[in-house]
C-alpha cells in the first residue's frame, strides 16, 4: 500500500481533496450506521458505530510521510534463526481497543443468507464440521459433534483452510482463520506441512482489514512455536501503526520487535532507519526510540561475531581443523552455530554429511575416546535441540556404527550405541548419511547394531535393539535382500544359544519366534529346519519344570508344523497331569494323537476293547481310558447293557519284549493308579492273561456309568468334537 502512497504525495492539491473525501465518507458511513441501528437494535448499532469509527482511521495516503522501504528478495524470504534470549521491551503494554470481532459478522448478516451457506469449495475430512469450515456463516449449533479445529496430524488441513480463507479475503473468515491458527499451534508444534508463506499472507490480510490485535496474537504465538514472519511483514506492521497514528500500540509493537530480533530476524541499518522514521511520525517517546537504537547496536555486534558461522565454506574448513586437532566438542559447537545460521536445509544436510565423514574417516585407534560420543553429547546440551537434531544425530551415529563394525572395533561401536540409547534416539528407523549405510535396509542396520552388542558381551543390548526394531526382517515397507535374511538367521540362532545357556527360557522363546519364516515376510523359509532349536528349548524347560513355558513352546511348534520330539511331548503331558493341569494335558494329548505319537485307537474303541501300551505313564493311560469311555458312552448308558463288559488289555510292546518282568509289573501298577486318580474313581477287575502273556482287565460298569454321568458334558466336547 505504502509503495503507492509516495506517488501521490507530490500532488500539491491532494491534501485538501483527501480531507474533503474523508468528511463525505464519514458522513455517509454515519447515515448507514443510523439506518442499520434503527432496524437491528441498539446493541448492534453500537458495535457498528465502533466499527465505522475504526474504519474511518483507515489508510489515508497523506498520513504517512515516510517513503516505503524496498526489500531485496534475499531479505524477504530468509529462514530466520530461533531466538536465543527472551528480550522484552521494558515499557508498559497498552491494551489495544481495536474493532469488535462481532462487527463483521453482524454487518454480513444483512446480506443474502444464501451467500453465507454457499460452500467455499474446501475438501474437508468427514470428522470436521463442514458448516464451520466451508461456509461464511459458520456453524450455529450450540453443541456440535464435529471438530472445529484440525486435530493432531492434520496440519495440511489447517494450511489448506488458511489459504482458502486468505484468498476469499472476508473479515469473518480471517477472524476464524486466526482462531483456528491460535488453537491448533497452541497444542501442536509446526510440522512438515507448515508453510511460512501462509503465515505471512495471513498477517498481510489482517493488516489490510485493520485487525491489529489479531496480528499481534498470531505473531506472538508463531514466535513461541519458532516460526517467524518475514522482515517485510514486520515493516508493514510498523507502516500500518504509523499510517493510522495508533500511538497506544507502539509499546506492544516494540515489544514484538525486540522479540523478533532476539529470535533471529536480521535487519540492516537501512531497515532500522526506516523504523525510526515511522516511530518519529507516530510521535514515539525518547525511551522507545532508545530501545530501537539499542537493538540495532546489539544486532550489529552479534552479526559481527557470528558472521563466519553463516559462511558454509568457512564452516567446512573449521570441520577439517577440528578433525586435525581432535576437538570433537568444538565440532559439536560448530554444528550448533551452523544450524542457527544456515538458511538452506540442503546445505545443512551436506554439512552434516561432512561431519559424519570426519567422525569416522582416518580415525586413529590410539586416540582415547570415541569422537561421535563427545560430538553428540555437546549437540544434545543445546537448549534448542529438536527432533530434527535427534534425527541427524541418529543418521550420523549409524555411519559411525558401520565404521566401527567394518574395523571390528566392538568396544567403540558399543559406546556409539550406548550414546544413542542415552539420548533416546530411535536409530532403527533411520538410514546413514554417507556410504553404503545411506541405502541400507532396516534389517541390515539392526543386524550390524545387534552384532556389535553381541560381540561386546551384551546380550541384553542385542535383544533390546531387535525389540526396538519390532523384529522386522523383510516387509513391503522395509525390503531387504537374501543376504540380510541369512545374517539375521545366523544372528538370532547365536543369540538363542547364548540366552538358553543362561536358562533364560522366555527370552530364548521370544528370539526363536522371530526367526525368518514366522513373520509376514516375502521370504519363504522352511521352518522345519528350526526343529532342533525348539526341541532343545522344550527339553530345557521340562528339565527345569517350567510347565507354562514348555506348554507354550509345544503349542507353537504344533501350530507352525515344526517337528516335535515325541518323548518331550509325552513328558510334558505327564507333568501337566501330575500337576493337575488337565485342560492343557488333554489338549497336548489330542495333538500327540494327531501327530502319531500313540498307536491309533479308532480300530478298537467301538469294539469295547482298549489296548493300552505298557510304556505309557499313568496320566497317558487315564487319558486313553477317558477317550474309551466317551466313545462307548451310548452303550454304557443304555439300559440292559450292564452285562456287557469293557475290557482293557495292557499290551507288551515289541521294543519292550527284552525288558524285565519288573517293568511290566510297574506298568500294571500304573494302570491301577490311573483308574484310582480318576474323578470319580474307576474300578477294574483282573480277568485273565491272554496268549501273549498280557494282562486283561474288565472295567466295572457302575463306576464307568457314574464317571460318564458326572463328566460327559465336558468330556464329549473334548474328545468327540474338533476344537475351533
Amino acid at each position: 500500500m505504502l509503495g503507492d502512497f509516495s506517488k501521490h504525495i507530490k500532488n500539491s492539491g491532494l491534501d485538501e481533496k483527501c480531507k474533503l473525501l474523508d468528511k463525505v465518507t464519514i458522513k455517509e458511513e454515519k447515515e448507514n450506521t443510523d439506518e442499520f441501528s434503527r432496524s437491528k437494535g441498539s446493541k448492534n448499532a453500537e458495535i457498528l458505530v465502533g466499527e465505522y469509527q475504526i474504519a474511518a482511521l483507515g489508510p489515508k495516503p497523506l498520513c504517512l510521510s515516510v517513503s516505503p522501504l524496498n526489500l531485496s528478495a534475499h531479505q524477504e524470504d530468509t529462514w530466520l534463526k530461533p531466538w536465543m534470549n527472551d528480550y522484552r521491551y521494558p515499557g508498559s503494554q497498552s491494551v489495544l481497543k481495536l474493532q469488535n470481532p462481532e462487527a463483521g459478522e453482524i454487518f454480513k448478516r444483512g446480506k443474502n443468507a444464501s451467500v453465507f451457506q454457499k460452500p467455499l469449495g474446501l475438501l474437508i475430512p468427514h470428522r470436521y464440521c463442514r458448516f464451520h469450515f466451508n461456509t461464511l456463516r459458520g456453524c450455529e449449533r450450540s453443541q456440535c459433534k464435529f471438530a472445529h479445529v484440525p486435530e493432531q496430524g492434520d496440519e495440511k488441513v489447517c494450511m489448506d483452510v488458511l489459504k482458502k480463507y486468505i484468498s476469499i479475503d472476508e473479515m469473518c473468515l480471517l477472524q476464524r482463520a486466526v482462531n483456528m491458527f491460535m488453537e491448533y499451534y497452541r497444542k501442536f508444534p509446526p510440522g512438515i506441512h507448515f508453510d511460512l508463506q501462509v503465515l505471512n499472507d495471513l498477517l498481510s490480510s489482517l493488516l489490510k482489514h485493520y485487525l491489529l490485535k489479531e496480528v499481534f496474537q498470531v505473531v506472538n504465538l508463531s514466535m513461541m512455536a519458532k516460526m517467524l514472519p518475514n522482515l517485510k511483514t514486520l515493516l508493514r506492521i510498523f507502516e500500518h501503526v504509523a499510517t493510522i497514528k495508533l500511538r497506544n500500540a507502539v509499546p506492544a509493537l516494540l515489544d514484538l520487535f525486540c522479540k523478533l530480533v532476539e529470535a533471529g530476524m536480521v535487519l540492516d541499518s537501512e531497515h532500522f532507519n526506516y523504523i525510526l522514521k515511522l516511530l518519529y511520525q507516530v510521535q514515539a517517546s525518547s525511551e522507545e526510540i532508545a530501545t530501537v537504537l539499542e537493538m540495532k547496536s546489539r544486532l550489529q555486534m552479534r552479526q559481527f561475531k557470528d558472521s563466519w558461522k553463516s559462511d558454509l565454506e568457512s564452516a567446512f574448513s573449521e570441520v577439517e581443523h577440528c578433525k586435525e586437532k581432535g576437538e570433537w566438542t568444538k565440532l559439536g559447537n560448530l554444528y550448533i552455530s551452523v544450524k542457527m545460521g544456515c538458511e538452506n536445509f540442503t546445505d545443512f544436510q551436506r554439512f552434516c554429511a561432512c561431519v559424519a565423514e570426519t567422525l569416522t574417516k582416518d580415525c586413529k585407534e590410539d586416540r582415547p575416546g570415541v569422537p561421535f560420543c563427545e560430538f553428540a553429547e555437546t549437540v544434545s546440551r543445546d537448549p534448542l535441540n529438536s527432533e530434527v537434531d535427534k534425527t541427524l544425530l541418529g543418521r550420523i551415529g549409524i555411519s559411525a556404527i558401520y565404521f566401527y563394525h567394518k574395523l571390528l572395533q566392538w568396544p567403540k561401536g558399543r559406546k556409539v550405541l550406548d550414546t544413542l540409547y542415552e539420548l533416546k534416539i530411535h536409530f532403527t528407523n533411520l538410514k546413514g548419511l554417507t556410504g553404503p549405510e545411506k541405502t541400507a535396509a532396516k534389517c541390515q542396520i539392526v543386524n550390524v547394531a545387534a552384532e556389535i552388542f553381541l560381540k561386546s558381551g551384551s546380550l541384553d543390548g542385542a535383544i533390546w535393539v531387535l525389540r526396538e526394531s519390532e523384529w522386522v526382517i523383510n516387509s513391503p515397507l522395509w525390503p531387504c535382500d537374501r543376504l540380510d535374511v541369512l545374517n539375521r538367521h545366523n544372528l538370532l540362532c547365536t543369540i538363542a544359544h547364548e540366552v538358553l545357556a543362561k536358562s533364560l527360557y522366555r527370552q530364548t522363546f521370544e528370539v526363536l519366534q522371530n526367526l525368518p519364516g514366522f513373520q509376514n515376510s516375502q521370504e519363504t523359509v522352511a521352518v522345519s529346519q528350526y526343529s532342533l532349536l525348539f526341541n532343545k528349548l522344550l527339553d530345557a524347560c521340562l528339565e527345569s519344570s517350567s510347565l507354562s513355558m514348555s506348554s507354550s513352546v509345544a503349542e507353537f511348534m504344533v501350530s507352525k508344523n515344526i517337528p516335535i520330539e515325541f518323548s518331550f511331548l509325552r513328558r510334558l503331558i505327564t507333568c501337566l497331569g501330575r500337576s493337575c493341569l488337565w485342560l492343557k494335558a488333554r489338549a497336548h494329548y489330542k495333538s500327540a494323537l494327531s501327530l502319531g505319537c500313540y498307536p491309533p485307537l479308532e480300530g478298537n474303541l467301538y469294539r469295547k476293547l482298549l489296548l493300552v501300551p505298557s510304556y505309557l505313564s499313568e496320566i497317558e493311560m487315564l487319558l486313553a481310558i477317558e477317550i474309551f469311555l466317551v466313545s462307548n458312552a451310548s452303550s454304557i448308558q443304555s439300559p440292559g447293557n450292564s452285562t456287557q463288559s469293557l475290557q482293557i488289555v495292557l499290551k507288551r510292546c515289541e521294543e519292550n519284549k527284552a525288558r524285565s518282568k519288573d517293568e511290566y509289573q510297574a506298568a500294571v501298577e500304573r494302570l491301577v493308579m490311573a483308574v484310582h486318580i480318576s474323578d470319580p474313581k474307576l474300578f477294574i477287575k483282573h480277568l485273565a492273561v491272554n496268549v501273549n502273556k498280557e494282562q486283561v482287565y474288565s472295567l466295572e460298569h457302575c463306576s464307568a456309568l457314574k464317571w460318564l454321568k458326572e463328566n460327559m458334558k465336558w468330556a464329549g466336547k473334548v474328545w468327540l468334537f474338533n476344537n475351533h
